[in-house]
C-alpha cells in the first residue's frame, strides 16, 4: 500500500464561490479528524491544473487508508455576465407546469403572486368609467399595468439586491449552465473542457519509473457541480476504449445484477440488497478492467444536494424529451440501458471490436457507482422546509443511483433555502444519520486498490 494512491475531485455547487473555500471545508467532512477537531493534510502545488490559484491538499497514509489526494474543478471565474432575465425564460416553463415537491412552495408562491397582481390591475386600480371613451379607458389600462410592472420590477430588484445572494446566483448559474442559447455555449463549453482536462491529468499524472500516480480516482459534486461532474465523467467515458477479453465473468455479472434492477418503467425503489450486489458487480468490473490493463480510474461518482432531480424540467420541454433522449443514450443512465441490437458475440453493455468486448460510450456507470445524498424537504407537498434544489435522481437516472435521504443534521438542514449550502458543514457530527457519516461511506476511501497490472 504504501505505493497506492488515490485522488478525490470536489466540483462546487453554485454561486460565487472562492477558490479552496469549498475543497477545504469538504476535507474536514469527508476525511476522518486525527483526534476530536483537528485533521492532518498538506497544501501542495498543483500538479492536475494550469490554476495559479488551485492547490493539492495530501492526506498521508493512515492504517488501511492509502494516501489520498484532493483536488478542486474551480469553474466560477468563468460564469460571468450572468443576467436575471437568463432566468425568465425557465421560470416561465416551470409555472407552466406542475412542479416537483422541492420546489412546490416557491410553485405556489409565484402564483400567489401573479394572481394578486391579475386581481389588483383587474378590480382595484382601473378606472373603467362608462363616460370615457374606449380608447380612454385603453389608455387607463396601459398606464395601470405599466404602473404595476414598475413595482414588480421594483420588487425583483430589491429581492435580488437584497435577498439571499445565494437563492438568486444559484438559480442563474443551473440557467445558464443548462441554456443551449449562443451566449451560454461558451462558458459550458469552457466549464466542461475544464472538467475533462483535469480528470484526463489525474489518470496520465505518473511516478518514477512510468508508474501511474493514482490508483483510483474519486468525484463529489455538490449542486450545479454534480451536472458538470456527470458531463465530465460520462465524456471522458466516450474517449476511452474500454476492452475486456471477450466473455468476461465480471461484465455477465453486472449485466445480470442491471438486469435484475428495477426498470425504468417500474415505480418501485431496488431493495438494499439488490443495490449492493449492484455496486459489488460494478467494483468487480472495474477492478477487471484495470486487471486487463485498461486506465479507466474513476470509481465513485458522488451527488450532493443536485437540482438534477429537475432534470426532466431543466433539460427538456417535458418528460417525454427527456425519456426520449435517455433511449437514444444522450442522456446516460445507471445502470446503462442495454444496446437494441446485438452482433456476434456482443453482450447487452458491449460491442466486439478486433476480438474484444468494448463497453459501450453510454456504459460509465457500469463501473462507475453512484451515489445521491440530499437533505429531504417537509412538508413533503410543497418542500418549504430544508433543501429546495435537492432531491432522489434514481427516477430520472436510473436505479443503480444509491439515493440517500439525510435525516440528521437538525435543525440546520430543515432551514429554507440555506439547508442546501451545509452538505459539508458538520464535520464533527458524525452519527449514523450526519450528512458526514454517510459522506465517508460513499467515499470508502479504505477500499483495497488492484495492483498495477
Amino acid at each position: 500500500m504504501a505505493n497506492q494512491r488515490q485522488a478525490v475531485v470536489i466540483v462546487h455547487g453554485m454561486g460565487e464561490q472562492r477558490p479552496l473555500d469549498a475543497l477545504t471545508m469538504f476535507i474536514r467532512a469527508g476525511l476522518p479528524p486525527v483526534s476530536p477537531g483537528t485533521w492532518k493534510f498538506y497544501s501542495l502545488r498543483d500538479i492536475a491544473s494550469e490554476s495559479f490559484e488551485s492547490r493539492r491538499f495530501l492526506a498521508p497514509a493512515d492504517g488501511d487508508r492509502p494516501q489520498t489526494e484532493f483536488f478542486e474543478h474551480h469553474w466560477a471565474h468563468l460564469m460571468q455576465g450572468n443576467r436575471m432575465s437568463d432566468m425568465l425564460p425557465t421560470f416561465l416553463k416551470l409555472i407552466r407546469r406542475l412542479p416537483p415537491k422541492g420546489i412546490g412552495f416557491a410553485w405556489l408562491a409565484s402564483w400567489a403572486l401573479l394572481l394578486l397582481a391579475g386581481w389588483g390591475i383587474l378590480v382595484l386600480d382601473i378606472p373603467f368609467e362608462g363616460e370615457k371613451s374606449a380608447v380612454e379607458n385603453l389608455l387607463n389600462i396601459a398606464f395601470t399595468v405599466l404602473g404595476t410592472g414598475t413595482v414588480g420590477v421594483v420588487l425583483l430588484f430589491l429581492a435580488t439586491r437584497f435577498g439571499p445572494s445565494f437563492i438568486t446566483n444559484s438559480f442563474v448559474d443551473v440557467v445558464r449552465y443548462l441554456d443551449t442559447s449562443p451566449r451560454s455555449y461558451a462558458v459550458r463549453r469552457d466549464i466542461r473542457e475544464g472538467m475533462v482536462e483535469l480528470l484526463q491529468r489525474l489518470h496520465q499524472a505518473e511516478i518514477g519509473g512510468g508508474r501511474p500516480r493514482y490508483q483510483r480516482v474519486i468525484v463529489v459534486a455538490h449542486s450545479l457541480g454534480a451536472y458538470i461532474a456527470y458531463d465530465g465523467i460520462t465524456t471522458l467515458w466516450g474517449m476511452t476504449r474500454n476492452a475486456l477479453a471477450p466473455g468476461s465473468p465480471s461484465l455477465l455479472t453486472l449485466e445480470a445484477t442491471a438486469a435484475a434492477m428495477p426498470g425504468r418503467d417500474e415505480k418501485r425503489t431496488p431493495t438494499p440488497g439488490e443495490t449492493t450486489r449492484y455496486r459489488e458487480a460494478q467494483w468487480g468490473l472495474w477492478t477487471d478492467l484495470r486487471a486487463q490493463g485498461n486506465h479507466w480510474r474513476i470509481t465513485d461518482f458522488i451527488s450532493c444536494g443536485t437540482p438534477m432531480c429537475f432534470a426532466e424540467r431543466l433539460y427538456t420541454k417535458k418528460k417525454g424529451d427527456f425519456e426520449a433522449r435517455v433511449a437514444r443514450h444522450e442522456i446516460v443512465t445507471c445502470p446503462p440501458l442495454p444496446q437494441a441490437e446485438l452482433g456476434p458475440g456482443d453482450t447487452p453493455l458491449s460491442f466486439t471490436w478486433k476480438g474484444k468486448a468494448v463497453l459501450n460510450d453510454w456504459s460509465p456507470f457500469a463501473v462507475v457507482r453512484w451515489t445521491n445524498l440530499w437533505f429531504p424537504f417537509s412538508p413533503s407537498f410543497c418542500g418549504f422546509l430544508g433543501d429546495w434544489f435537492g432531491g432522489p435522481l434514481g427516477r430520472l437516472f436510473g436505479s443503480g443511483v444509491h439515493d440517500v435521504p439525510v435525516r440528521g443534521n437538525k435543525p440546520w438542514r430543515l432551514i429554507p433555502g440555506w439547508a442546501h449550502t451545509r452538505y459539508f458543514s458538520f464535520p464533527n457530527a458524525r452519527g449514523d444519520d450526519s450528512v458526514t457519516r454517510h459522506l465517508a461511506d460513499a467515499l470508502d476511501l479504505t477500499a483495497p486498490l488492484p495492483e498495477e497490472p
